[in-house]
């Protein structure tokens, strides 16, 4: 796909380093000059430029690109004014960061429907992390309904994912296994594959380093990890 993040601070250099390294066409937009040569070999292009400017945002190739992220979160004005003139310009798959219950307002009162805040994002998944030791990854169906990826418990290690016993998760569905795929994986990234329930027929060996993928309530998750 084809991505193009303006603004290069914290958050939006690591998405768009993400990106690229996932092998993504990725364009990362900054005014600032010295933000753009530090991250141009670790990003697939760079471009500094006025990101107010609707004559410098029409440069860039908005028409061929599948996603548009507006990665400003310190300048309310900036982030708004260069949201609304790539409005202007048509672009309708639009992505804005948020920094506060305002600027998301403002963000969707000029049609940005999909905003992002990942101070509050990334705050409320390592609570949930905090108190439940043993998950790497959580998603909220509900308050209550999650979505989990744990460490295999000590009493699996070394045994087969075809001896595995779901009936030993209580009332958790288990959806699949995860594990780091050695060839794919880089030291910049980790890749993993997946077996999802419907061949845990594998003979593959439960290892530390392997993770199940549970569904269930946060209570019985906890539980769980707690035996």
């Amino acid at each position: 796909m084809n991505f193009i993040v303006i603004g290069l601070g914290n958050f939006g250099a690591s998405l768009a380093k993400i990106l690229t390294a996932l092998g993504h066409d990725v364009i990362g937009v900054d005014k600032d000059l010295e933000k753009v040569e530090f991250f141009k070999d670790k990003i697939k292009s760079t471009v500094s430029m006025d990101i107010t400017d609707i004559h410098a945002l029409k440069t860039l190739p908005l028409k061929d690109c599948d996603r548009v992220i507006v990665c400003i979160g310190d300048d309310f004005g900036s982030s708004v004014k260069t949201t609304a003139q790539l409005r202007k310009l048509g672009v309708e798959n639009i992505y804005g960061r948020e920094s506060s219950l305002i600027h998301k307002t403002v963000l969707n009162q000029i049609g940005i429907d999909e905003t992002i805040n990942p101070e509050y994002d990334t705050a409320v998944v390592f609570a949930e992390k905090l108190i439940m030791p043993g998950v790497w990854s959580i998603y909220n169906i509900s308050d209550e309904i999650k979505i989990a990826e744990i460490s295999i418990p000590d009493e699996l290690i070394g045994e087969k994912l075809s001896q595995v016993k779901l009936s030993a998760f209580r009332n958790l569905a288990v959806i699949a296994l995860k594990f780091p795929d050695k060839k794919l994986s880089t030291p910049a990234l980790e890749k993993w594959t997946a077996i999802d329930q419907q061949n845990f027929n594998s003979d593959i060996l439960l290892e530390n380093n392997m993770r199940f993928v549970v569904q269930g309530r946060k209570k019985d998750i906890i539980d769980f990890l707690m035996l």
